[in-house]
């Protein structure tokens, strides 16, 4: 079976690597990769694809979603470096990333993306930035994983979607063990679970989310 994935960022499918070099039995499932240069255009073609790896604001515009727990994409860091205060324009991967919501309901809720041009500010994953947003959710969040984005579905049934948790778990555990990806993509468990219903609890009390809807698979 021929499964199209969607995605806008080579980090993402890490956890899919060992599935995408054949090192492991693919059981009938051949992944069909397709690259979003804009992360904002994701959320245009869930209809038209299998699996898509979605930034979790995009749950407010599209309900009933069903996600893979495996999979996911997951940071271990995330900063935001100031260059010049106040700090109004941020660079963000996308209008709906996850990581702009972030900063909005960690920081400021009047800042405006900017996906190119001038800004004030910029956010890292690495050690650089004066503001600490991993810090701040995990202050908010009970040191829960910080998600950024999840395999989610429209169109696959629970039974396919079953089939592709087995592979798509065993190659995130592969990933783990060589310490590519967080233990987290391999599976979001309890605490994953906790991370989006924290967020979108937290995205709703800024008034940026309402009535989202998923299902967890």
């Amino acid at each position: 079976m021929n499964i199209k994935l969607a995605y806008s960022r080579d980090d993402e499918i890490k956890p899919l690597e060992p599935l995408l070099r054949h090192e492991i039995d693919n059981r009938g499932f051949k992944i069909e990769l397709i690259k979003v240069n804009k992360e904002d255009e994701l959320k245009f073609i869930v209809d038209k694809v299998d699996l898509v790896y979605l930034p979790l604001p995009v749950f407010n515009f599209i309900s009933n979603l069903r996600v893979i727990s495996n999979g996911s994409y997951i940071t271990s860091k995330l900063k935001m470096r100031i260059l010049s205060t106040p700090v109004r324009r941020v660079l963000v991967p996308g209008s709906n990333s996850t990581e702009f919501y972030l900063v909005k309901i960690l920081y400021n809720n009047n800042v405006t993306p900017v996906l190119n041009g001038s800004f004030d500010a910029e956010i890292t994953y690495d050690d650089e930035g004066e503001i600490d947003l991993l810090s701040l959710w995990n202050q908010q969040c009970n040191n829960s994983p910080l998600i950024l984005k999840v395999l989610s579905s429209k169109n696959l049934d629970e039974s396919v979607l079953l089939e592709l948790k087995v592979l798509i778990r065993e190659s995130a555990s592969r990933m783990v063990e060589k310490k590519e990806v967080s233990t987290f993509s391999k599976e979001l468990g309890l605490k994953g679970r906790n991370s989006m219903e924290c967020f979108f609890n937290l995205c709703t009390q800024k008034n940026l989310c309402s009535n989202v809807s998923y299902y967890l698979i």
